[in-house]
């Protein structure tokens, strides 16, 4: 029973930590942001317990483990979450790598902040190929028609690699646009096949309504992931 004399926990300025375990390493952390910012961790840090009855996160003896999560990654989660500004986005640099680690576990753990954080900085610096593969791995609905015009529209082919990378029928219904704009463009130009100039001239045109009808999108915003069958 506490005393009158013992002291008080201040309501702003006492903070409550955690512990979690990745790969074997230790990280303490104030408990605060990821039972605010997190459906996931708010569950979890209100119902774990040891088998003995102890609230597992509390010690070193007795960490949170976060098993199938890389350290690298939860690091750079970390660094978006405790730095970051008054702002949406962190002023922070990290490397499109960084920044899809910090997308990654923000999707999977339900961080809006540092998700829409990822999203801002991944649009300004990720390839149009990469935005295509994060727009499926990740649910980044608004990445995915964007960059496939920014495909369609650019002057060099799309690679194997490329659409190895992308999926192989994302690929293969992109390069149908390409070549069916190309061969349309051709013709306007006076041209037998596909010119140069009219590859340049295609950059500054917006085929996304081609690009819906290739892709069986509705009209307006893509707001779903695409369907298995493509």
């Amino acid at each position: 029973m506490a005393s009158s004399n013992d002291p008080s926990r201040h309501l702003s300025f006492y903070v409550y930590t955690v512990t979690f375990s990745v790969e074997n390493c230790l990280f303490r952390l104030p408990r605060e942001p990821f039972q605010q910012e997190s459906g996931f961790f708010c569950d979890k840090l209100s119902s774990l317990q040891g088998e003995d009855g102890e609230a597992e996160g509390l010690s070193d003896e007795k960490p949170i483990r976060l098993d199938g999560v890389k350290k690298s990654d939860f690091e750079q989660l970390l660094k978006v979450l405790f730095h970051r500004t008054l702002t949406s986005s962190p002023d922070l640099l990290l490397s499109t790598d960084q920044w899809t680690s910090v997308l990654k576990l923000s999707t999977e753990w339900d961080f809006q902040r540092p998700r829409q954080a990822a999203v801002d900085a991944l649009r300004r610096e990720a390839s149009a190929v990469d935005r295509v593969v994060l727009s499926q791995r990740y649910k980044v609905e608004e990445f995915f028609l964007p960059a496939l015009n920014e495909l369609v529209q650019r002057s060099d082919l799309i690679t194997v690699e490329e659409a190895v990378q992308m999926g192989l029928d994302i690929g293969f219904k992109l390069a149908c646009v390409r070549e069916k704009v190309a061969v349309r463009k051709a013709k306007h130009m006076g041209t037998p096949v596909p010119s140069k100039k009219a590859a340049s001239r295609v950059q500054d045109v917006d085929f996304s309504d081609e690009i819906r009808t290739a892709f069986g999108l509705p009209v307006g915003p893509f707001l779903g992931r695409l369907d298995d069958s493509f």
